[in-house]
């Protein structure tokens, strides 16, 4: 969101493909953002704390004792987003994130979480997966699903956090194993929607999700639940409740619960390395999570 060796960026991370019109406008529009009226409360707390954190510099992953209330779960800058100190502090239950400047350490009091085993999939849903000819895949161009969820969107402000570090930080993991990207291709082979994630022992941590078609996004989560269920993964982290995941029964879990959650065993499926896709979405439309009562999945068969 819910962001190098150690210390410094990956090697050509602030040249990658971005114009220096669209460089400018993420910078004003990122110094811009604590100061929207929800934040702006927040924004001295945030300065003074950046302040004092660039004043005493250190590498490692956060702890439960950096976290601040204002801004809520605000742990530290990120001076050390090398590979095995960024997944220590996602198994700690925090991520780093910035849409400007140095990456940032976060864990929010509360974060939106689907378990896997209460996924309620409605009938009509069902049906529209069932008449799909749509093809899912994992991992086939992550850097292509990485630049769509970056891409400005219609009617929305032009503001990522995936920013050259961010997308040099996350194709470093995808390439080491760790990060996976969810694609949804239409007949023709067009990417037309997706998602990017991250492994964290028995959790997957979804950090951003694209579409250029209807359902294709839909397509994608709904997807990537039933693989995941059947890979023995306990639960998906959205961090943000969006409408949709919160129809198909995600609930806001506190920092507590989800570290709990973290604590279980880690299925062989998250071991480093390259997913294969088992199901279409039209083999979707059959899936009975173990909590859904079967009903609608009868009444769309």
């Amino acid at each position: 969101m819910p962001q190098d060796t150690a210390f410094a960026p990956d090697a050509g991370a602030e040249n990658a493909s971005s114009t220096p019109i669209a460089r400018a406008r993420q910078l004003v529009l990122g110094m811009l953002y604590p100061l929207k009226p929800s934040r702006a409360g927040d924004a001295p707390y945030l300065a003074a704390r950046i302040v004092l954190d660039t004043l005493n510099r250190r590498s490692g992953p956060p702890q439960a004792a950096d976290i601040r209330a204002r801004p809520a779960g605000y742990a530290g800058i990120a001076w050390d987003v090398s590979t095995p100190t960024v997944l220590e502090a996602a198994r700690r239950g925090f991520y780093p994130h910035s849409h400007v400047g140095p990456m940032k350490w976060w864990s929010p009091p509360e974060r939106a979480v689907m378990m896997l085993d209460t996924v309620h999939v409605a009938k009509r849903f069902r049906r529209t997966m069932r008449a799909s000819d749509a093809v899912l895949s994992f991992d086939r161009d992550f850097e292509a699903v990485l630049d769509a969820c970056a891409a400005p969107r219609p009617g929305r402000t032009p503001l990522t956090w995936i920013t050259p570090r961010a997308k040099a930080l996350y194709m470093r993991l995808h390439r080491e194993g760790h990060a996976h990207s969810v694609e949804i291709r239409n007949a023709g082979g067009v990417l037309e929607g997706g998602l990017f994630g991250l492994t964290v022992g028995p959790v997957f941590s979804a950090l951003s999700m694209f579409h250029t078609a209807d359902n294709a996004s839909k397509f994608a989560i709904v997807g990537l639940y039933h693989h995941l269920s059947e890979w023995g993964f306990v639960a998906v982290d959205h961090q943000v409740m969006s409408p949709w995941v919160e129809a198909l029964g995600g609930a806001m879990l506190p920092r507590a619960a989800y570290e709990a959650l973290l604590k279980a065993p880690a299925p062989a499926m998250a071991a480093p390395g390259r997913w294969t896709a088992r199901y279409s979405p039209a083999d979707t439309a059959g899936w009975q999570p173990a909590g859904d009562s079967g009903k609608d999945a009868a009444q769309a068969a």
